[in-house]
């Protein structure tokens, strides 16, 4: 008797469970067919709106299209025009200049490293080779810090807001006179967030005392020429002894060590760069490596 009736009810799940399988293959063509719709429809309506709807809106609406700026790249006959100009003429002529390029489609931070910092390197350079004298140079100079201070809110715009940033302390050496690339870099810290602070140091005494005071993780010296190494040397290790950041970092720049970037090993810093752009990079990976020996 209970083989008899274990017999039927074998033959009842199998079917149940064939049954079952059947329906789930069924179900999963019915899936597969609506999906298939689906996706055709999506191509359909996609294909509609690109071909139709986009166009009629722009017919209707012309406004809606953003205008197609190419961007202008500055080239060496712009930095030779634009350093021409603050020889030459004034302060105007040259602002108009650098306000045209950027209207044009040039982009602020290639003005900033292709057309200003050039055009203060060459006037570095007619200085050394005696074809402009001292007062022409800082005039110069003068105009193009007053160009770039024009262009600095397009600069800025995409700036990090953040407002407890890494503290950098940008500084000429005492005595040190042309200060336009420094002003440069102390952008490039603005726009990446890092609560910045540049300016002239009276002394040595004056530089020692605000590091002994204040916390800041990175110091960059700007040195104009190889004349004051010695000089730059014995201001590294006094506020590294003074500073109340044990950790405290140090970056150099000025055309000595862009011209042989080994020297900032030989006055005791921990790095250089050529620009404002990779001093910032250089001094984040100085701060970050800070961080992990913490």
């Amino acid at each position: 008797m209970t083989g008899s009736m274990g017999y039927p009810l074998a033959i009842q799940d199998y079917r149940t469970e064939a049954d079952a399988s059947g329906a789930a293959r069924q179900q999963s063509t019915l899936l597969r067919s609506a999906r298939q719709d689906d996706e055709r429809r999506r191509v359909i309506l996609t294909r509609t709106v690109e071909l139709d709807v986009i166009p009629r809106l722009l017919v209707a609406h012309p406004t809606l299209v953003a205008p197609a700026v190419a961007g202008l790249l500055v080239s060496t006959a712009h930095v030779a025009d634009l350093v021409g100009l603050v020889l030459s003429r004034g302060e105007p002529e040259a602002v108009a200049f650098v306000e045209a390029m950027h209207d044009q489609g040039a982009a602020a931070e290639s003005l900033y490293l292709d057309l200003l910092a050039p055009a203060a390197r060459r006037l570095g350079e007619m200085w050394e080779d005696d074809t402009c004298d001292f007062t022409e140079v800082t005039i110069g100079l003068w105009r193009l810090q007053n160009a770039m201070r024009e262009l600095s809110p397009s600069f800025l715009r995409a700036a990090d807001t953040r407002t407890n940033g890494p503290r950098v302390l940008l500084v000429p050496l005492p005595g040190e006179d042309h200060t336009f690339g420094l002003s440069m870099v102390y952008e490039f810290f603005r726009r990446a967030g890092w609560n910045a602070w540049s300016g002239p140091v009276e002394s040595s005494a004056d530089l020692r005392g605000l590091v002994r005071r204040e916390w800041v993780e990175v110091i960059g010296f700007s040195l104009a020429c190889d004349e004051k190494l010695d000089a730059v040397r014995a201001e590294i290790r006094s506020v590294r002894r003074a500073s109340m950041n044990p950790g405290l970092a140090v970056l150099v720049g000025g055309p000595g060590f862009t011209a042989n970037p080994l020297l900032a090993a030989e006055v005791g810093a921990d790095g250089t760069a050529t620009d404002g752009r990779q001093a910032v990079l250089q001094a984040k990976a100085l701060v970050d490596m800070a961080a992990k020996r913490r």
